[in-house]
């Protein structure tokens, strides 16, 4: 995982009206940027470093993580948030913003980059259509999780972007989970585990485990099973006009530390309790992700996965 050292440089000395080649940029494009991302890797930090020499030579640059730290908490105000690196650093960048989101453009950085859809050329030579084009703003749901019970002390509550992923943990024995939509009972899993994911996180642990890819932008969440002992149960689509209720089932042997673990994103991990319950909701803000004006969700797919490809066959040569 990313070790994030967020920082703030304020640029005060940046002009309102910067130059480009000697001419006045326009005012589409000069929107107040914050560049963050995990600079603790050298080629990283040279990255950085070229890419806001870059950024504060042709829009205003309010803030940046390179030398300091940046508040997530107490942001200047901006109009995009240039995140470097990999989908890691933007899921974790995004569950710091909370509910103070900012349209993202993720530079990629990192082995895969899904959500992070632009290299460094790309964002420079898409940089004026990618500031001025509103509807290139994808608006993406997140799951609020609680997580409650008698032997909690305090309620757990925390977002997940991509999702919510239930298993036992060490020893990693088997577990049962059951499922609920409101009170009404939906499935009793018994195996490695339970994916809650968003149509964001459907392309990522849920794809994995053999659950289905969803419109990015649709208002749901996918319930998929990992190594389900059943030949019966299989991922199902749910809106989420009603909570998401798991239950884990106390099959641990007496003593154990805990009944199963709780992974946000695969980032966080929350270790459950004795009759905890976790309630999934929509998360009342959305993740605001620009997308590349030249790749669409299924490009990417293609592009990245080499989803819908078809078979290499073995053609005679053209005469």
């Amino acid at each position: 995982m990313p070790n994030f050292n967020f920082a703030g440089t304020f640029y005060n000395n940046i002009p309102k009206s910067p130059k480009i080649s000697g001419r006045m940029v326009s005012s589409k494009t000069a929107k107040n940027i914050i560049l963050t991302g995990s600079f603790d890797k050298p080629q990283a930090r040279r990255l950085g470093a070229e890419l806001l020499d870059w950024l504060a030579r042709h829009t205003r640059v309010v803030a940046d993580n390179l030398d300091n730290r940046l508040d997530f908490a107490d942001l200047p105000e901006a109009d995009f948030l240039v995140v470097l690196g990999g989908d890691g650093t933007i899921l974790a960048t995004v569950r710091a913003l909370c509910d103070k989101q900012l349209p993202i453009i993720g530079v990629n950085v990192g082995k895969l980059g899904f959500l992070a859809e632009f290299s460094i050329d790309q964002l420079k030579q898409y940089f004026p259509q990618i500031v001025a084009d509103p509807k290139l703003i994808s608006r993406r749901i997140m799951l609020s999780c609680r997580i409650s019970g008698p032997e909690r002390p305090q309620e757990y509550n925390a977002v997940a972007v991509n999702e919510l992923a239930v298993s036992a943990g060490t020893p990693f024995r088997m577990i049962e989970i059951s499922i609920s939509i409101a009170e009404e009972h939906l499935a009793l899993c018994a195996g490695d585990g339970l994916i809650v994911a968003t149509p964001t996180g459907s392309t990522a642990y849920n794809l994995s485990a053999g659950g289905p890819i969803l419109m990015s932008t649709l208002a749901a969440a996918v319930i998929t099973p990992v190594a389900a002992h059943s030949l019966s149960f299989r991922p199902v689509v749910v809106n989420l006009d009603k909570p998401i209720i798991i239950r884990c089932r106390e099959n641990q042997p007496a003593g154990a530390a805990h009944y199963g673990v709780a992974a946000i994103d695969g980032q966080t991990t929350i270790n459950l309790k004795s009759k905890d319950e976790i309630i999934i909701t929509q998360a009342p803000p959305r993740f605001l992700l620009v997308q590349n004006p030249h790749q669409g969700q299924w490009r990417l797919l293609n592009t990245k996965l080499h989803w819908g490809a078809s078979p290499q066959y073995n053609r005679p040569p053209e005469k």
